[in-house]
């Protein structure tokens, strides 16, 4: 018996070894959709602040900031990203790091505040939105994210990241699936996937 003990309990040890070896890879969050839109379109709908209402599943509005240097889609553009209508609650701010219009967007997530876990505003992230002409009128649309300067992090923290990619992914999913009715429906938009009421980001 305790040999059967001992055996499970160095298996989970083992185990954990794996899991936090594999979690120090430099990993990257991503999911693709095929919009039925051409690729100008696309780069013009995620251009516009505006339209973030329609399609994120976490954040209510997202806004230019009043202290931003540039004009908004300008490299250097700051803007706020809001979970709620109020403005109260979760909040992150983004800078735009680089715009190559109808092929790759750039942006550092920073200022994360006001969340359910203080460990998860410690991280910044580097968000790539990226466009692939397709032809016949199709773009594939990709979004991307990873830790911002990845070795700074420790063994812990990247752990954390790591698990936390599926959730990331889940919200790219949700996001683009939104993004792609919108542009292909028009006015007959009907929202797949609601702005959701409960978030593991809130506090």
């Amino acid at each position: 018996m305790k040999k059967a003990i001992l055996g499970v309990s160095a298996a989970l040890v083992l185990l954990i070894v794996i899991l936090v070896a594999q979690a120090q890879r430099h990993v990257v969050t991503s999911y693709s959709v095929v919009i039925n839109a051409p690729v100008k379109e696309v780069w013009d709908f995620l251009s516009d602040n505006r339209n973030a209402k329609g399609w994120s599943v976490i954040f209510d509005h997202i806004s230019p900031m009043a202290s931003s240097p540039v004009p908004e889609g300008q490299i250097g553009a700051l803007r706020r990203c809001f979970r709620n209508e109020n403005e109260e609650g979760f909040f992150w701010d983004e800078r735009t790091l680089s715009s190559e219009p109808y092929t790759e967007r750039t942006l550092r997530t920073y200022n994360v505040s006001n969340t359910s876990w203080d460990l998860f505003e410690k991280f910044q992230f580097t968000a790539y939105q990226k466009y692939e002409d397709l032809g016949n009128g199709q773009t594939r649309l990709t979004f991307e994210g990873d830790l911002d300067d990845y070795t700074k992090y420790s063994v812990f923290e990247r752990f954390i990241f790591w698990v936390s990619q599926h959730e990331g992914e889940r919200v790219f999913r949700l996001n683009l699936e939104n993004i792609k009715a919108m542009l292909e429906q028009g006015e007959n938009y009907q929202r797949p996937h609601a702005w959701e009421e409960q978030s593991p980001f809130d506090a």
